[in-house]
Order: C-alpha cells, then structure tokens, then sequence
C-alpha cells in the first residue's frame, strides 16, 4: 500500500470546481476531482480516491492545489505516475510534482496554511490572453488605500459576513497571516508592461495577496469586491474593520468574479 501527494495546477474556466458534482449540479461541467480521477485509475487499473487541500469553486484557478491518493495493488514511484498523469490529463490540468508521503498524511487535515490571490487587471484595455485568469478593471485603483484597509484582516477573527450564503462549517473564525496589494506588471513584453502603475500606458496586475490558516467558501472574493471598492474610492478604508466589527454581511461588497481568484500554494510539513 501507498501514498502519494501530488501539487496540480489547473485553469478551472470549463469546469464545475474541484469537488465532483452529480445530477443536475454536473451541468456546469465536469468536475477536476473527476477528470483526475479517472485518468488516475486508467493508469493504475484500480479505484482511486483523489483528496484536495481544498475545494476551489467553479472558475477559480490553481497552480498550487495539493491532493493525496492511495494505491493498493502495486509498487509505483512518484515519476512514473506524474509522467502518465501528464500525458492522459487534458491541456487545463498538470501534475506538478508527485511525491510518496507516510499514511498518515491528509491533504486537507495535515496542510499549515494556504495562499489564494486574486487579480485585477489594470490599464486602458483589457488583454485578451490574460481576460479568462483576471479582472479587468478599467479606473485607475489606489493600492495604498487597498492595502491600508486589507491589514484589518491580519490575525485572527470570525469571518461569517465574507462566507457565501448556505454554507455550512463548525466555524466561520479563521485566522490571516499575511495580507498584501502588490503591482504585478503582465508578462510575455506586454507594451507597456514595465510602466509604473498610475503612469500613462501602465498595464499589469493589482494582485491581492492572502496567506491563512484556512479560508471559508467566496471568503477571498468578498474581500476582493469590497476591496474594489476602497480601490476606486467608492468606501471608506476602514470598511473592512467595520464589517469585522459588526459582522453585517451588507455591508460587504458584491462577490468578484471567480476567474481572478488564485489557490497558488499550500504549507505542509511533509511535503513541499
């Protein structure tokens, strides 16, 4: 019997989210659990069970994702099944990396903290090969006051106003290591790519960083929307405090997109 951990990156603009759906939810569809699933027992001829670090929704990305298997009826090393992986996965989903880990190690139960991040696209147009991973925002957004508001979230507090409506968890208090706003200037020579943000011609990325301990279902893109707006001046920065204070979930801004949102890493002491 083995383990093995694997860190998948994925592009989830086609699919229904990591988690396999059924009946009517599969509409939307497939799932990334499913897809990787299936090509896993393909290659190995068994029923396998693929777990996640965590359940990202419809349309958020990952370059990061972490997820443990277990196989039962032969020996396999970590190359081999990362090399088959690649060569039967469709285009959208990677096996980064495959590693063997102990029986004891749990992709969610076993992961210390996590890094989502999310995208908004700055500059006079939007670029068409980065518009499915992004979030075009034409005005201008004021970082500094982005990031002033963003540090409310540091330490530790209870985060049910920025969780969706119906999800259900023991819950809602979670605990943010690190909150950054950051200029990320786009790749691949973009005109204008290396112009300082707020200069005329400036394109690239506001990337809104978060690292935490765990994070609640459209927590990051409530935090995101309601930061949209500080950005464009339409709040105060201290509205973040605010809806942690009251715990008033209308005070919150509207839930940004989830093609900008990032799963980029996951911390654990086995494998890394």
């Amino acid at each position: 019997m083995q383990k093995f951990a694997a860190r998948i990156s994925y592009l989830g603009t086609r699919y229904c989210g990591w988690q396999k759906q059924h009946g009517s939810a599969a509409e939307g569809g497939p799932s990334i659990q499913s897809c990787v699933e299936q090509v896993l027992e393909s290659i190995v001829n068994e029923p396998v069970s693929v777990v996640a670090s965590g359940r990202t929704d419809a349309g958020v990305h990952a370059s990061g994702q972490v997820v443990h298997f277990l196989l039962k009826r032969r020996e396999w090393t970590a190359e081999v099944l990362r090399r088959a992986l690649n060569s039967r996965l469709p285009p959208s989903i990677r096996a980064l990396k495959v590693q063997p880990v102990s029986l004891e190690f749990h992709a969610q139960k076993s992961a210390i903290k996590k890094q989502y991040s999310y995208y908004f696209q700055q500059g006079a147009a939007s670029h068409a090969p980065v518009e499915a991973h992004s979030w075009w925002i034409h005005r201008s957004l004021d970082q500094r006051a982005m990031q002033e508001a963003l540090e409310e979230l540091v330490g530790e507090h209870d985060f049910l106003p920025f969780q969706a409506r119906g999800a259900k968890v023991k819950t809602t208090v979670r605990e943010v290591l690190e909150a950054q706003v950051e200029w990320i200037p786009l790749p691949l020579g973009y005109p204008g790519a290396w112009v300082l943000p707020g200069d005329s011609g400036a394109f690239g990325f506001i990337r809104v960083r978060l690292v935490g301990t765990g994070f609640l279902k459209q927590m990051v893109r409530g935090i995101a929307g309601t930061l949209l707006e500080i950005g464009e001046g339409r709040r105060s920065v201290h509205s973040i405090r605010e809806i942690l204070k009251t715990q008033d979930r209308s005070l919150v801004g509207p839930t940004a997109p989830a093609r900008a949102l990032w799963l980029e890493q996951v911390w654990y002491d086995e494998f890394s």
